[in-house]
């Protein structure tokens, strides 16, 4: 994980995305590409961000709070590097999300390193 120098910051998600969280993605998907994350070992995850989103953060908590067991099965399944390194980013997001507000900035983060993840050749 030393090949990612800029590290995450609790404040992403509490008051938004700055230009350091666009680097700091850029590089986290970088890594996690690089280090055998496919796309389909987050795709229930990442459409359940997004239904929860649709929905909204207040009527679907407990969609919410379902999200960080759902992606420690994911990693334990998959067992490699790359699901390994976005489970310790994604629960450290997942923990500063305090409402509506938050849980959009935490989407926002959770978009910024899939886009990258597929910009770097994920499929």
């Amino acid at each position: 994980m030393a090949l990612i120098k800029v590290n995450f910051n609790a404040e992403w998600i509490e008051k938004g995305i700055t230009q350091e969280t666009v680097e700091f993605s850029d590089q986290l998907g970088k890594f996690i590409k690089e280090n055998g994350l496919s796309s389909s070992q987050i795709r229930n995850v990442f459409g359940e961000i997004k239904r929860i989103q649709m929905k909204g953060f207040d009527t679907e908590k407990a969609s919410f709070y379902l999200l960080k067991p759902k992606i420690a099965y994911a990693a334990k399944r998959q067992n490699d590097l790359g699901i390994n390194t976005l489970k310790k980013y994604f629960d450290l997001a997942h923990q500063e999300v305090k409402d509506a507000r938050t849980y959009q900035n935490f989407v926002d983060f959770f978009e910024s390193i899939l886009a990258y993840h597929k910009a770097y050749g994920g499929n």
